[in-house]
Formats: structure tokens, C-alpha cells, sequence
């Protein structure tokens, strides 16, 4: 992974690193609340920040085989279901997305480790499949090693968005999931 140089950031992605640097603060503000991996994800994936149409979170533990979906985000129902003021009531922010298609098919899914059958790293034809089945289309990905041998897996699709997300920013943004 490449250093992430600030004086390079246009002034969107100044903006975005800005807003973004706060969340960890919000995390541990809000520590002890279930389903605190949807909030941070909608906060990865809407229009103000990377803006994803759909993005789904899951962790892979290949000690025990086991690859989980932990949250789902997409557009479409989001944009119906998300709050204004999602920090102030992050409860009713989680309860209301909770209920969104989307991240119920995601936070179900349960499958075989992807990285104890391909090695240390998940092969990118596997997670391309992986997203297929969860209805994603062209599907791209970021992975990151996380505590106890664990690997947090980001499946996104892309927005339409006329401008592109900054890959070295989202690779450095992405582990905020793994402080849930």
C-alpha cells in the first residue's frame, strides 16, 4: 500500500479525509452500541464520501473457516432509510437501516473462508463471485489484515458519481470498520 500523501488530495478529497478523521472518535464515543459496523459503512459508502451504489462488509476468519457478513449499504434503500442526524440518534440511525434488504442479505450471508482456500489473501475471481451472489454487479474490492488473523473483505460497486474515489484513501479509511 502507498503512503497516502495530504498535500496531493484535491480539495473534495481534503474534505472527505477531514469528515472522515472524526470517525474514530464517534467510535469510541459509541462503543458499546450493536450494529455500529452499519453506521460506519454508510459513512464509508454514501455520496459524500466515496459514493458507492452498493457496498457490502464481511469478515473472513480462516483459522475457523468461516467467512461472515457483518453489514450491507445500498443506495437506493439507504437514501429512504438513513436519518439526517444519524451521530445524534446513531440507535434509531441503526435500527432504521437495519431494516433495509440489502444489508439483511449481506449480515445473513455465511460461507467457507476465502482466505484458507486460497492462501493468505482472498483471489479475486473468488470475491468477484462472492459478489455476484450477493447481486452486486462489477464489483471491485479492498481487503486488510485485521486483529486475530482475521481479514476484513469491501465489496463496492461504483457509483455514478462524476468523480472517482482515491483507492489509497479508501484502502486507509476501510479499517474504521474494524474498530466496531
Amino acid at each position: 500500500m502507498s503512503t497516502l500523501a495530504l498535500h496531493e488530495l484535491d480539495s473534495r478529497e481534503g474534505q472527505l479525509v477531514s469528515r472522515l478523521l472524526d470517525l474514530p472518535h464517534k467510535i469510541l464515543s459509541h462503543d458499546d452500541l450493536e450494529g455500529l459496523q452499519q453506521l460506519i459503512l454508510y459513512e464509508l459508502a454514501h455520496d459524500d464520501s466515496f459514493g458507492f451504489n452498493k457496498a457490502s462488509y464481511l469478515i473472513d476468519n480462516p483459522e475457523f473457516n468461516c467467512l461472515k457478513g457483518v453489514a450491507g449499504y445500498d443506495k437506493e434503500e439507504c437514501g429512504t432509510l438513513a436519518m439526517p442526524d444519524r451521530w445524534e440518534n446513531p440507535r434509531d440511525f441503526i435500527q432504521n437501516i437495519s431494516q433495509a434488504k440489502f444489508h439483511q442479505k449481506v449480515s445473513s450471508f455465511l460461507n467457507h473462508s476465502l482466505c484458507k482456500a486460497h492462501g493468505k489473501d482472498p483471489e479475486a475471481d473468488a470475491v468477484k463471485v462472492l459478489g455476484d451472489s450477493l447481486g452486486m454487479k462489477n464489483s471491485s474490492f479492498v481487503t486488510w489484515r485485521m486483529r486475530h488473523g482475521n481479514h476484513g473483505v469491501l465489496l463496492f460497486e461504483e457509483g455514478a458519481l462524476p468523480h472517482k474515489h482515491n483507492p489509497a484513501l479508501l484502502q486507509h479509511f476501510v479499517a474504521l470498520l474494524s474498530l466496531c
